[in-house]
């Protein structure tokens, strides 16, 4: 009867040990990270509406070998014939061989819609981001290009932001018609991950663009910040890909705040 009971307690301390195990301490510090990672998720920042014309590395000064004349942008005080949708972000005034010349960026306001997905979120947001680059003289103007892009059906954190610094306006190939050169970031995300990030060059009416991702680097790791090349840069003027690989590589780090 003695060795009965003595074998009896024997199980339920081995049993005891057993359900122990579950909760170790390796379980719980991996909880732990799982909140730390959950509490690392930031809301990206809504842009603002700038209310003071911008300072941009890359800008060509009077030159009286490429005739580029950087002039004062005030958004106040555009001619009649500049035309936008959305709320001026920034812009640039110059001449050149085109005469003079108007560039604006804009954005929309984030509006909200009905989701035509039921089994997606109630309602989604869009916006959309502008530019326009007018050419003239005095107060006629005519629209040389535009360029539209949006985040629409966004159920989530909605980014669609003009990286400030990034417009500048350069005459690489020195042939008295000016560059401008611009960056946006694009996405919708409910995480901390690279939004989608463009450059948009102009000679002209010429488009050339680099397509990539967004350098994120949290916890010392890094990722994104990687492009592709559209083929419009096969034929463009020596010094433009490399232009905009350095304006790519200044300007592609995205921080949370």
């Amino acid at each position: 009867m003695k060795n009965f009971i003595l074998l009896f307690i024997a199980v339920i301390l081995f049993m005891s040990c057993g359900i122990c195990k579950v909760f170790t301490p390796r379980d719980r510090n991996a909880k732990k990270e799982d909140t730390n990672t959950e509490t690392e998720k930031s809301k990206p920042k809504t842009p603002e509406v700038e209310t003071k014309e911008e300072t941009s590395q890359g800008d060509s000064k009077r030159n009286s070998e490429d005739g580029i004349e950087i002039l004062n942008f005030d958004k106040s005080g555009l001619p009649s014939d500049i035309k936008y949708s959305g709320n001026i972000i920034t812009g640039k005034r110059w001449k050149d061989k085109n005469g003079e010349n108007i560039l604006v960026i804009t954005r929309t306001k984030d509006s909200q819609k009905k989701s035509k997905q039921s089994d997606f979120e109630e309602y989604v947001r869009e916006a959309n981001l502008y530019a326009y680059h007018y050419t003239g003289s005095g107060n006629s103007f005519s629209l040389l290009w535009k360029v539209n892009d949006l985040v629409e059906n966004c159920g989530f954190d909605l980014t669609l932001d003009y990286i400030s610094g990034s417009l500048s306006i350069t005459d690489i190939n020195k042939n008295g018609i000016a560059e401008s050169t611009f960056m946006y970031r694009l996405t919708c995300r409910s995480d901390v991950s690279p939004s989608t990030l463009k450059l948009i060059m102009h000679e002209g009416d010429n488009k050339y663009a680099l397509r990539g991702y967004s350098l994120i680097t949290l916890n010392g790791m890094n990722e994104g910040g990687d492009y592709t090349v559209d083929k419009s840069f096969d034929s463009a003027p020596d010094g433009f890909l490399d232009y905009a690989k350095t304006q790519w590589k200044g300007f592609r780090l995205e921080s949370f705040k």
